[in-house]
């Protein structure tokens, strides 16, 4: 970074996350410090890496986590690499470019971004946390939001046009949780376990793979100690085994 960014919290480099990209040869890191998708090129042989560059946010978006999708699995043609950005309370759609040659580099170019939200600004605090794919679909956390009421922050749900990759706003959806940092989708796509860090407690959501949408509660569970607001203390992760 040359300069701090406007957001207090980019005062310095803030790797957030790291990702390797579907071919296994870039290594992607937002870094919510310096709005940057930084992007290093892994050697096969050493494992070292080389920087490329980096894809440039918004200033102020801060860059928190990315999930890949293309029209194709396996395929990298129309692969695209959303974002989701914790500062900006938005999900930022990144069109990649692949090097013609070895020993080249992934380009990603900024096409759209969308708020996690619609209507009036999310409360005071709230921060958007992890993305997530499943078929054609972006899902996307609110943190602290509290769209549904007291200790009840949302999921916001986009719809992905298969032919351009682009999103659409869909819908928020109860996360039946508080401060939501973490949630995963099962393999088959019918459920959605989301861990509230400060509720400390998994909920368990239906998902409907054909339409996308997320339904009832089919269960909470209490993991660990409620945490405090805006501590970030309490539950940290939740996956499927």
């Amino acid at each position: 970074m040359t300069a701090p960014g406007p957001n207090p919290r980019q005062n310095a480099p803030h790797p957030h996350a790291s990702q390797v990209d579907p071919t296994g040869k870039f290594l992607l890191i937002p870094d919510l410090g310096a709005d940057l998708i930084r992007i290093f090129s892994i050697d096969a042989t050493s494992g070292n890496l080389t920087a490329c560059p980096p894809g440039e946010e918004a200033p102020g978006a801060g860059p928190r986590h990315g999930a890949f999708w293309a029209p194709d699995a396996g395929s990298t043609e129309g692969l695209m690499l959303y974002t989701v950005n914790e500062l900006g309370n938005s999900v930022t759609t990144w069109a990649t470019s692949y090097p013609s040659a070895e020993g080249g580099c992934l380009a990603l170019t900024r096409q759209a971004t969308l708020p996690t939200y619609t209507g009036d600004a999310l409360a005071e605090g709230s921060k958007a946390a992890e993305v997530h794919v499943a078929g054609n679909f972006v899902y996307a956390a609110n943190r602290a939001d509290q769209t549904f009421g007291a200790e009840q922050d949302s999921l916001a749900t986009y719809a992905i046009d298969a032919s351009t990759g682009a999103l659409t706003y869909v819908e928020a959806t109860n996360a039946h949780a508080w401060f939501p940092r973490t949630f995963q989708i099962n393999k088959a796509g019918t459920l959605v376990a989301v861990g509230g860090q400060t509720s400390s407690n998994v909920a368990i959501i239906t998902r409907d793979p054909a339409t996308g949408a997320l339904g009832d509660l089919v269960a909470s569970v209490q993991v660990a100690t409620p945490g405090e607001a805006q501590q970030e203390d309490g539950l940290s992760a939740v996956i499927w085994v």
